[in-house]
């Protein structure tokens, strides 16, 4: 909790035009933030990342130089893009948590049912944020956003158990649910599961009582 298209032809070795970038709104400090929103949204058109850096800078009014002063390379945006991925991801959880009236079981269902629509929602932004890429492009920025979003994870499996938040039984439950709606997720995301006639929430959240449950019995 771990490619290009069409490229402008403008120099990287330019600068910025000042007069575009005021005209833009851009100001000191919201440029990579700009960079990773527009990223977003060029990353689930394109599907696995197929967009350079320079076509991003392009989209968003600037040019190639002043996005690689945020982004070294593509590999460095793609990490900035999951660890923002993480806290939208983490953010939409919390969300789910609070807006769910019931007891703490009740939330943690929804929770469950929420990671999958997260999934079916950003298919490309979770595929980067789950995938082998991000194990072996780690940054601190997405260590730090994961280790968050499993936190609260963690968190909404101790309430609904019972449990300590610390307690190695608690670590091992939140490990197991993430299993479940994980591979809930891609199942849905690949079309394993789109042909049997049931809403894939009505699937998910039967099993998540399951595993609720079951969980339950062993402790």
């Amino acid at each position: 909790m771990s490619t290009s298209k069409r490229q402008s032809s403008q120099s990287i070795t330019s600068t910025p035009d000042s007069e575009a970038l005021a005209s833009a709104g851009y100001h000191h400090g919201n440029l990579r933030a700009a960079l990773i929103d527009e990223g977003l949204v060029l990353l689930e058109q394109t599907g696995e990342a197929k967009f350079s850096l320079r076509e991003l800078a392009r989209r968003v009014g600037v040019t190639a130089n002043a996005a690689y002063r945020h982004f070294a390379n593509k590999d460095a945006l793609l990490m900035g893009l999951a660890a923002e991925g993480m806290r939208l991801f983490a953010a939409s959880q919390a969300q789910a948590w609070a807006a769910t009236s019931g007891d703490d079981a009740d939330k943690f269902l929804s929770m469950g049912s929420n990671y999958v629509r997260f999934a079916q929602g950003r298919p490309e932004l979770f595929r980067l944020m789950f995938g082998r890429y991000t194990v072996e492009h780690r940054s601190d920025e997405l260590e730090q956003a994961s280790n968050f979003a499993f936190a609260g994870l963690t968190q909404g499996v101790a309430a609904a158990l019972g449990l300590s938040v610390e307690s190695e039984e608690t670590q091992l439950a939140a490990y197991n649910a993430w299993a479940v709606v994980h591979g809930f997720s891609h199942l849905i995301l690949d079309g394993q599961i789109a042909g049997n006639g049931q809403d894939a929430n009505v699937i998910v959240e039967a099993a998540l009582k399951q595993w609720l449950v079951t969980t339950k019995q062993t402790l």
